[in-house]
């Protein structure tokens, strides 16, 4: 098969083939057989079953190659079935071992495969049908006509379900799916009763194992059917009731695309899009969500004085230009590629260095909008260095950098080779694994061991696509090749070290060596060139190399996920046909996997959930959205800033977070927007932020490097800002380990431990009080009321002394007496200490007294909520001051108020 044709029938795959939207007018010239549950219905028929298409399916049908049973790693009782039954081989060999029972091909009532299943035996699974059944008849069937495997797997072409979609009215509603597989051959057969049925919202809509549908509540679904390697969604809805929606319903306002496909949706479901998000709403989380910064007071203020209808607009363009948009853009790409510094510890020179290098590498890019193709091609097919570089050079060029910290030169190179340094990343599955997951949004580590359960990839499609990521060296230690020996050799002759073992002592002095500005021997990615073997040579397959990092690619050829095979024949670097496979407009995951986890971090919610499992069994809530969004994402040339100005321009994402009537209950089909807790480095910045001073709150934008989101990596780093370590406070809220490949090493949940971090950590206070926080900044350094009054005091009572002694000393002079030397001196200390408290007091604005406390109350609203406050909201606070001991204390409570909300810490 051409690779366009076999790139189309996986993109149909995706988008439908094995999903429910598929009709029966191809069926109607396909050869179609009944039944079998009604050609087996009787004993005796001369039909004989086939193992791929009858045998197999039938035992993962009644649990028997599930992983509770003999599909177990361990198997049960002696006997051990591939899980989900895709190796017929090992399956038809395990059901005829010799000695075993199972099958009985003298007396095929005799076989095992009958006696437990029917539980004429002790059988530890129970029952599973009964002697006169169908199945009883199948399987005897196969056995008495010689228990044959399939001689040549087949390829499952469609799998059709019928009716394809369904709509509910009631509940409790019944109807039957019926399923019918086509095969290669040309041939089809009704196979409902060998397929296993699931409900991806039982609350919604349940099936029973004969494909027997019952409706439940409100909302909409998939029921997911799979048979042999086939996996088909039948979307389910029932809409809500009509009566909850108004009259202005369709006035929606769809001018967008994102707006009439989801819109679509909505009219589907008879959901009511709610109002638009009032000014400061949109401000506050369009802000939030594209650049990770709170709104200034300053700007909630223009904005609302801008009578504009582009407004919004701008103001989207205007983010997307700010450091903070790269800097929270790089934070998020850093969590998909796995920037962790703990995983970079094998680099002798320093793990942080590197993250921050890695950092900074992929923030270039993302200041220039480089398109994200290019981003992943220049981690994808990385190497340390290029081909007419020596090893010398490479090591002198790192070293200068270990020296001077400098992270610009690495930015400014083509690639970056951290990616495939990962100590987890060390060999050909894990690669294979994390790349799926990261770049394609594929899990696909289940078909490591066995074929997927929720969709069609098999162990040989695992091993085969794993292939493309044999031949990269992560050279660690001493380099392989001839010429890279001879230049360590030199360099370890320069550092004095000739001869000693690279052991952990070594490692050690090269560090402090590189740090020192010398050339040190630095840790390298170099990709080794497919060796080709001839047919009198070529391993068998269980010994092929290549199974680990290192060592030559023996493989003559290997498969793409869903596409044809690939010839390792002229190919320098087998890591090129993957990235082109990957960059082609028809690929069916890169695209779709990216726009996905970026509606997400608008919405909360992808158009797929999990974001980083887009599986057969797992389809998007609105098919037509995520297409659209990925195939426009391929048509710009993947311009990251195009996806997110389509995204915040659109009506649905500008839509209040208030439900009405008909949409309070949605959660899949955004008819409103979903209040979302903050990530955790915008917890961190936001209360940085809006406790800073002016001029420091101002230049939030601008000045990224004081901000948790331009953090490098995952592990000790540091906020830089006055030297604070922030670690707690993000591993509290959840952010990224980026110690696995799953997005889910983010996490956005709330705990008791961040009500009271909240409420009870000195950071949190630090950040309120500091002598340059905007508390201390508008009250000054103001005592409190119960010291002023005692300086007062002090005051009047030296005063009262001074007086005293100034009457001694003038009584002293008129007598004509010698004034002593100690009264003198202490008159002077007298009036020194009354001069001291005076200046103090004096120094003292007394803004409890003089302030516009309403101003000040609006102002801390805005730099927390972005919003003004309510005449019943500064009521409350002015009396709050009033009882303060000082308006420091007043305002430093209600900072500390308004960070402790929920309105703060969500974003809305």
């Amino acid at each position: 098969m051409p690779i366009s044709s076999c790139i189309r029938f996986f993109v149909t795959a995706v988008c439908g083939v094995f999903m429910a939207g598929i009709g029966t007018s191809g069926l109607a010239q396909t050869e179609q057989v009944a039944r079998v549950d009604g050609r087996f219905a009787m004993a005796g028929l001369n039909e004989v079953p086939d193992f791929q298409k009858h045998v197999s399916p039938l035992l993962g049908r009644v649990g028997c190659n599930g992983r509770a049973c003999h599909g177990s790693f361990q198997g049960q009782g002696g006997l051990r079935l591939s899980l989900f039954g895709y190796d017929f081989d090992a399956d038809h060999q395990a059901l005829l071992a010799e000695g075993s029972g199972r099958i009985d091909l003298e007396t095929a009532d005799e076989s095992l495969i009958l006696t437990k299943p029917t539980d004429a035996e002790d059988h530890g699974g129970g029952e599973r049908f009964k002697p006169d059944s169908w199945q009883y008849n199948l399987l005897k069937a196969w056995i008495t006509n010689g228990a044959k495997n399939t001689s040549e797997p087949m390829q499952l072409v469609k799998l059709d379900v019928q009716p394809a979609r369904l709509t509910f009215a009631e509940f409790s509603e019944q109807t039957n799916l019926k399923v019918t597989a086509v095969w290669a051959d040309g041939t089809g057969e009704d196979v409902t009763p060998l397929c296993r049925f699931q409900s991806n919202d039982p609350s919604v809509v349940e099936v029973n194992p004969d494909g027997h549908v019952t409706s439940g509540g409100f909302g909409d679904s998939h029921i997911v059917v799979f048979y042999d390697n086939g996996v088909a969604t039948v979307p389910v809805m029932r809409p809500f009731p009509k009566e909850r929606m108004t009259a202005s319903a369709d006035n929606i306002g769809e001018s967008n695309p994102i707006d009439r496909l989801v819109g679509d949706k909505l009219r589907a479901m008879n959901l009511q899009r709610s109002e638009l998000a009032d000014d400061v709403t949109f401000l506050r989380r369009v802000s939030l969500d594209i650049a990770g910064t709170l709104p200034t007071p300053g700007e909630v203020r223009a904005f609302l004085e801008d009578k504009s209808p582009e407004k919004r607009q701008r103001k989207i363009d205007e983010l997307l230009e700010t450091p903070a948009y790269v800097a929270w853009q790089t934070t998020f790409l850093c969590d998909i590629t796995g920037n962790n510094s703990q995983e970079l510890r094998d680099l002798n020179y320093g793990a942080e260095l590197a993250s921050q290098q890695w950092y900074d590498w992929i923030k270039r890019r993302v200041e220039t909008n480089t398109s994200y193709d290019k981003i992943v091609e220049g981690i994808v097919l990385s190497k340390s260095r290029s081909s007419e570089e020596s090893y010398y050079d490479y090591c002198s060029t790192m070293s200068e950098m270990v020296e001077k910290k400098s992270t610009e030169a690495f930015a400014n190179r083509d690639v970056m080779p951290y990616y495939w340094m990962r100590r987890d990343n060390q060999d050909r599955d894990t690669r294979a694994i994390a790349f799926a997951q990261n770049f394609l949004g594929l899990q696909i580590q289940c078909a490591q061991c066995h074929k997927h359960p929720f969709d069609r990839w098999s162990q040989k499609d695992f091993e085969e696509f794993s292939r493309f990521f044999t031949g990269i060296a992560f050279e660690k230690g001493r380099p392989t090749s001839t010429e890279d020996r001879a230049d360590m050799q030199k360099i370890l002759e320069g550092l004095d070290v000739e001869g000693k073992r690279l052991d952990n002592k070594m490692q050690k002095m090269i560090a402090d060596a590189a740090r020192q500005g010398q050339v040190v021997p630095f840790p390298q990615v170099m990709i080794t060139k497919p060796k080709i073997p001839n047919d009198a040579r070529k391993p068998k397959p269980e010994k092929i190399k290549g199974k680990g990092s290192r060592g030559p690619l023996y493989f003559t050829d290997a498969r793409l996920l869903g596409e044809n095979r690939v010839s390792f024949k002229d190919v320098d670097d087998v890591r090129e046909p993957l990235m082109a496979w990957v960059k082609a407009k028809e690929n069916p995951f890169f695209a779709r996997a990216y726009v996905n986890r970026i509606w997400a971090r608008y919405f909360g919610v992808g158009i797929v959930n999990p974001i980083d499992d887009l599986n057969l069994a797992n389809p998007a809530s609105n098919e037509p959205l995520l297409d659209y969004l990925a195939t426009q994402f391929v048509e710009r040339g993947y311009d990251m800033k195009w996806l997110h100005r389509e995204i915040a321009n659109s009506r649905t994402y500008q839509t209040s977070w208030q439900p009405n009537e008909s949409n309070s209950a949605d959660r899949r089909n955004f008819s409103h927007a979903y209040p979302r807790r903050l990530p955790a480095e915008l917890v961190v910045d936001a209360m940085v932020q809006a406790s800073s001073n002016d001029s420091e709150n101002e230049a939030f934008l601008e000045e990224i490097s004081s901000r948790a989101t331009a953090l490098p990596g995952t592990v000790n780093g540091r906020a830089m800002r006055r030297d604070r370590n922030n670690g707690f406070a993000l591993d509290a809220f959840g952010r990224s380990t980026r110690n696995n490949n799953c997005d889910c090493d983010r996490s956005n949940e709330t705990s008791l431990i961040q009500t009271v971090y909240l409420q009870n950590d000195r950071d949190v206070h630090f950040w309120i009080g500091h002598p340059q926080s905007w508390v201390s900044q508008t009250a000054g350094v103001e005592i409190d009321k119960k010291v002023r009054t005692e300086m007062t005091n002090q005051l009047a009572a030296g005063r009262q002394q001074l007086d005293r002694m100034e009457k001694q000393r003038e009584k002293l002079l008129a007598s004509k007496r010698e004034v002593p030397e100690t009264l003198i001196d202490k008159i002077a200390q007298i009036k020194e200490r009354i001069a001291t408290v005076q200046k103090k007091l004096d120094g003292q604005s007394n803004l409890a007294a003089v302030a516009d406390q309403t101003k000040l109350i609006e102002e801390a609203y805005l730099r927390t909520l972005s919003r003004f406050p309510t005449s019943s909201e500064i009521a409350r606070c002015e009396s709050f001051i009033a009882e303060a001991k000082s308006l420091r204390d007043g305002l430093a409570g209600v900072m500390w108020t308004l960070l402790n909300t929920k309105e703060f810490i969500v974003n809305h």
